[in-house]
């Protein structure tokens, strides 16, 4: 699955930018600002959701664009957002708007081969100054219909957990074939095969050199995975339960459970001069973020993967929710222990399962705890227990490595330089083309959706008062990670393989908080018959709006980007269906070069040999002379059957 990850780019992408139009104009008909802001702002957002359409439509009609004429539709949309900031008689936005148009005019001539990226960024610039105008106080409704309390939310987290870990199990099956797409899943699934029998690492067995895998590394006897332990510690228990295609699904019921707390403490802290929320409105803040969550097209089919992505949005949920809890106000000893612990393990385990993600987005939870900790709003309990799970974490997993690499603070990846040296990591700076891989505006549009950057930073910039440092400590972390995605270059840029724009996914995070921030409004007032004298249509028109906007493009996004997904882990998986339409048994596959089409090291997906010694089938790699290869394996494994295995998208085997 390559960049752009689906079969119809045009398509997928246009889908995503009406989608993202129709759900800013559903959130202006509820928020109203003044009339002409509003004319304005709808104009700006449909402007820059067609803008890369104006120029091809306008040639149909016999009209010459100059080479500037897209640019100059971008500074039409950016200028109608700032006239309209003027227009609402917002000092403060109007400052903002008119700070913005310089370096968007810039950037918008500085990017090359970029149109719909800056189109994209254009649309969510709009979709922030929508958030800044709507920012008034807006009285909730105080009819009787309203409930007065929240209740419980057992039922529907429970809903929402299982939904979200059924729907990607199904992706896993029928879309993935509950295959591994790429060596990088296998090694994953090698470490945690380690984990499962309580080892740090295997031993190398004779013959390595023919056994090899990708990301399976050999240090002095010792084989192990390049990568840190988080997530493999996680897929261990579906290894005793001989479904590790499970755990993908399993992290995705519990990112969507972390997103539904989460949207809820984002509405439910918002600032004393708003109207508290009402219990409907935060029921409604959770709903929607299980629906933005659960159902964004390319976290699903990470979900469904063995990849740690999906793992790392749910750590990054959990920590986020965790810090709202330990600051609030009146929180009971026994909760602030709790909380303490979630908020110490998960911070860690985020670093622990990817160490540059979970690293960037400790710097916001960190500088938000350490703020509340100056301001005396977190509790020595609260403090401690955090600070016990971080440590003793902290500590397992650095004796992991230490057991693996022999030294302390150092880990697999380090062994890059002499196994893979071209694998090594590396920085530079992008050129104008290759800006658009470090912040994914136009494929994540659609790789993302019904999660919206134009909503989520909507939403955002509503939030006050105590929820102010939510999205403080998503910005802190966010913005530096956006950065330095922009700036690493291990083969990102151009043709780039994975289940979408994977590198950059934790901003799901803040756009689906946004989102449901802005949502939630809209379904309670959809709900309240007596609210603020409004009719029928006028509550439930903007609700409905954004319903269709959520489904319509989702629908017309989904087959040609999940196709792709299925072809690709099809083909990938050439070699072990053929093994077992073959029902081998106790036996060697000598895959030969150019088998699946794939690289001869993604070929190998053997559990460890000293641990899991009567695994019924082992692949080889036919390296160098084939004759060498069969001497060493036949001397080694005396008692196993040799076959050989070729073919590029349907692979064949022979006995030898």
């Amino acid at each position: 699955m390559h960049w752009p990850y689906t079969l119809d780019f045009d398509g997928g992408y246009m889908a995503a930018q009406w989608g993202a139009a129709l759900l800013l104009t559903a959130a202006l008909l509820f928020l109203r600002p003044p009339r002409a802001s509003r004319t304005l702002l709808l104009a700006a957002a449909w402007l820059a959701a067609v803008a890369t359409q104006v120029a091809p439509s306008l040639a149909e009609l016999s009209f010459r664009p100059g080479t500037e004429f897209f640019r100059h539709v971008l500074l039409v949309s950016a200028s109608l957002g700032t006239l309209a900031a003027v227009l609402a008689l917002r000092p403060g936005v109007s400052l903002v708007a008119l700070a913005g148009q310089v370096p968007l005019y810039w950037v918008s001539g500085f990017v090359k081969s970029s149109d719909g990226e800056l189109a994209a960024l254009h649309l969510a610039w709009i979709g922030l100054l929508v958030g800044l105008l709507g920012r008034s106080p807006r009285p909730c409704n105080t009819s009787d219909a309203t409930p007065k309390t929240e209740g419980s939310y057992l039922a529907h987290d429970v809903l929402a957990f299982a939904g979200a870990t059924l729907l990607a199990a199904l992706v896993s099956v029928y879309v993935m074939h509950r295959r591994d797409g790429d060596a990088d899943e296998w090694g994953y699934t090698f470490q945690a095969a380690v984990f499962a029998k309580g080892r740090a690492y295997s031993t190398a067995p004779r013959c390595e050199h023919y056994l090899e895998s990708m990301y399976v590394f050999e240090s002095s006897g010792r084989l192990f995975s390049q990568y840190t332990p988080g997530w493999p510690m996680f897929i261990t228990p579906f290894v005793w339960m001989r479904a590790v295609w499970l755990s993908g699904p399993f992290s995705m019921g519990l990112m969507v459970l972390g997103m539904a707390r989460l949207g809820r403490s984002a509405v439910r802290a918002l600032g004393r001069d708003d109207a508290p929320p009402s219990a409907r409105t935060i029921r409604a803040a959770g709903t929607w973020a299980v629906i933005l969550s659960g159902l964004s097209t390319s976290v699903l089919t990470n979900g469904g993967s063995r990849f740690s992505h999906v793992y790392v949005l749910a750590l990054y949920a959990w920590s986020l929710e965790a810090l709202l809890q330990v600051v609030m106000p009146g929180l009971a000893r026994r909760r602030q222990v709790l909380w303490g612990l979630v908020l110490g393990c998960a911070a860690l385990h985020m670093v622990a399962a990817r160490p540059a993600d979970g690293a960037f987005m400790g710097i916001g939870i960190a500088l938000l705890f350490l703020y509340a900790l100056v301001r005396r709003r977190v509790g020595w309990q609260a403090l401690a227990a955090a600070s016990v799970a971080f440590g003793l974490w902290a500590a397992v997993m650095l004796v992991i490595l230490r057991l693996q690499l022999g030294k302390w603070f150092t880990t697999g990846y380090s062994l890059n330089a002499v196994l893979h040296p071209w694998n090594v990591v590396k920085y530079s700076k992008p050129a104008p083309h290759e800006w658009k891989y470090g912040l994914p505006l136009a494929t994540g549009s659609y790789c993302w959706w019904p999660a919206s950057m134009p909503l989520g930073l909507a939403g955002l910039a509503r939030l006050r008062g105590r929820a102010r440092g939510l999205a403080f400590a998503m910005a802190a972390s966010c913005l530096p990670y956006i950065a330095y995605c922009s700036y690493l270059d291990v083969g990102q840029r151009g043709v780039d393989w994975g289940y979408g724009p994977r590198y950059l996914m934790v901003l799901v995070v803040p756009m689906v908080v946004g989102g449901a921030v802005i949502l939630a409004p809209l379904t309670s007032a959809a709900r309240v018959r007596a609210f603020a004298g409004a009719s029928a249509l006028s509550r439930g028109g903007p609700l409905a709006l954004a319903a269709v906007a959520v489904a319509t493009a989702w629908i017309r996004i989904v087959p040609p980007e999940w196709a792709t997904v299925a072809e690709h882990t099809w083909r990938h998986s050439a070699l072990q269906r053929a093994i077992e339409t073959a029902k081998l048994e106790h036996a060697i596959v000598l895959a030969a070069d150019g088998t699946t089409g794939f690289s001869d090291l993604d070929l190998t997906t053997n559990y460890p040999i000293d641990l899991y010694p009567d695994q019924p089938v082992l692949i080889a790699i036919d390296r160098k002379s084939p004759t060498e290869a069969r001497e060493c394996l036949r001397s080694a494994f005396p008692d196993r059957k040799l076959y050989r295995a070729s073919g590029f998208e349907e692979a064949h085997i022979s006995p030898l």
